[in-house]
C-alpha cells in the first residue's frame, strides 16, 4: 500500500477535509478551556483584596501602598490577589457604584472637607454640612469601627470554646470544619496532603485576625473619644440637604439618630500626628488639590461592608489597618 505523503494527496486533503481539520482544532481548543477552566482557582471577592482612591486624593501614594501589601500588610494566604484602582473625576462615581453592586472593595481612601450650606440662615448649623465621607456612608455599605471590631470579635469567637476572649485558644476541629467546608470546591486543596498544609495556613490566618483583633480593640478603647475617628450620623446629609427627601429616608435617619454619630472612617491626618521611623501617612494618603495638598489632613480610611458576600474574609481589613497603623504611626507601640 502506498501511504507517502505528496503534494497531491495533500492538496487533496486540504481541499475535501478542510472543514473537519478546523472542527478537531477548534474540539481540542474547546476541550483544554474546559479542563482549564474546571481546574483553574477562581478568585472571589474576598480573596481579591481592593482599595480605592477616590478622586479628590493623590494617586503619588499607590506605589508606597502597593509595596506595603506585598512586604508589611500581613494578609492571609487566601488572599490571592490586591489591587488598587484610583478613581477619576470623570466617571469615579459611576465605577465605583458598579463595581461596589459585585461586592468588590475593602478599603476606600476618601477626603473628609466639610462644605457649609450656602443658605445663610443654615450656614453655621452642622446639620447642614456635606462631605464626600458623609455622601459615601449614605449612598453604600460602609463599616463602622465599633461594628466592625464587635463583628470580628464574633467571627474569631466561632472558633473557640464559648465564644470569644482576648488571648482565647482556638479549637482546631471547629477550625478545621469550617475550613473543610468553605474549600470544598476550592481546587488547591483537593488531596489530603493539600488540606492538611491548608489546615495549618488556616490555623496561621486566625492567630494573625485574633491578634489583630486584640490590637484593634486596644486601639479603639484607648482612643474612640479622640481625633482618630470620624463620626456621623447615617442619611444627615441627604435629610438636611437634598429636596424632596423620602419619607424612608427621614425614617431611617430618625433610627440612625438614636445610635448617635457612629465612627465610620479613619483620621489620616491624625494617623500623621504620630509618624514612626520618619514614614508619613501622607506619602499614602494625601489631597490632589487644595489648602491642604500633599498632605493627609481632611482624608480618611473606610471600609465596605460585604460580610454577608465574603464571611471569613470581610476581616482581613482589620488586619490591613492594624499593620498600616503599626507600620506608620506610634499609636500601638
Amino acid at each position: 500500500m502506498d501511504a507517502r505523503i505528496t503534494k497531491r494527496r495533500l492538496s487533496e486533503m486540504l481541499q475535501y477535509d478542510w472543514i473537519k481539520i478546523i472542527g478537531v482544532i477548534v474540539a481540542a481548543i474547546l476541550i483544554w478551556e474546559l479542563i482549564f477552566t474546571m481546574t483553574a482557582v477562581r478568585v472571589s471577592n474576598g480573596q481579591n483584596f481592593k482599595i480605592y482612591y477616590y478622586p479628590t486624593l493623590s494617586t503619588n501614594g499607590t506605589t508606597e501602598l502597593y509595596d506595603f501589601l506585598a512586604e508589611d500588610a500581613g494578609l492571609s494566604y487566601d488572599v490571592l490577589e490586591y489591587n488598587i484602582e484610583t478613581l477619576d473625576a470623570t466617571y469615579g462615581d459611576t465605577i465605583l457604584g458598579l463595581r461596589l453592586t459585585t461586592g468588590e472593595g475593602d478599603i476606600i481612601m476618601i477626603d473628609n472637607e466639610i462644605t457649609h450650606s450656602e443658605a445663610e440662615e443654615h450656614k453655621d448649623d452642622p446639620l447642614y454640612d456635606s462631605s464626600n465621607f458623609y455622601q459615601m456612608v449614605d449612598g453604600y455599605n460602609m463599616y463602622s469601627y465599633d461594628v466592625l471590631l464587635s463583628d470580628a470579635k464574633e467571627y474569631i469567637g466561632s472558633f473557640m470554646e464559648n465564644g470569644y476572649v482576648e488571648n482565647g485558644a482556638l479549637v482546631e476541629e471547629k477550625v478545621k470544619e469550617n475550613f473543610l467546608k468553605r474549600m470544598k470546591r476550592d481546587n488547591r486543596f483537593r488531596s489530603a496532603e493539600n488540606k492538611e498544609k491548608g489546615l495549618k495556613q488556616e490555623l496561621e490566618r486566625l492567630e494573625t485576625l485574633k491578634a489583630a483583633v486584640a490590637d484593634f480593640d486596644r486601639l479603639y478603647t484607648e482612643y474612640k473619644d479622640s481625633g482618630l475617628f470620624y463620626r456621623y450620623v447615617k442619611y444627615q446629609m441627604t435629610v438636611y440637604t437634598s429636596e424632596d427627601v423620602d419619607d424612608d429616608y427621614k425614617a431611617a435617619y430618625e433610627k440612625q439618630l438614636e445610635k448617635g454619630a457612629l465612627p465610620y472612617a479613619i483620621n489620616a491626618g491624625y494617623l500623621d500626628e504620630y509618624k514612626k521611623d520618619n514614614k508619613s501617612v501622607s506619602n499614602v494618603v494625601s489631597m490632589a488639590q487644595g489648602d491642604n495638598e500633599g498632605t493627609a489632613k481632611n482624608t480618611a480610611v473606610m471600609v465596605f461592608d460585604f460580610k454577608e458576600q465574603q464571611p471569613d474574609l470581610q476581616y482581613e481589613t482589620v488586619v490591613f489597618l492594624t499593620n498600616f497603623i503599626k507600620t506608620y504611626t506610634t499609636l500601638l507601640d
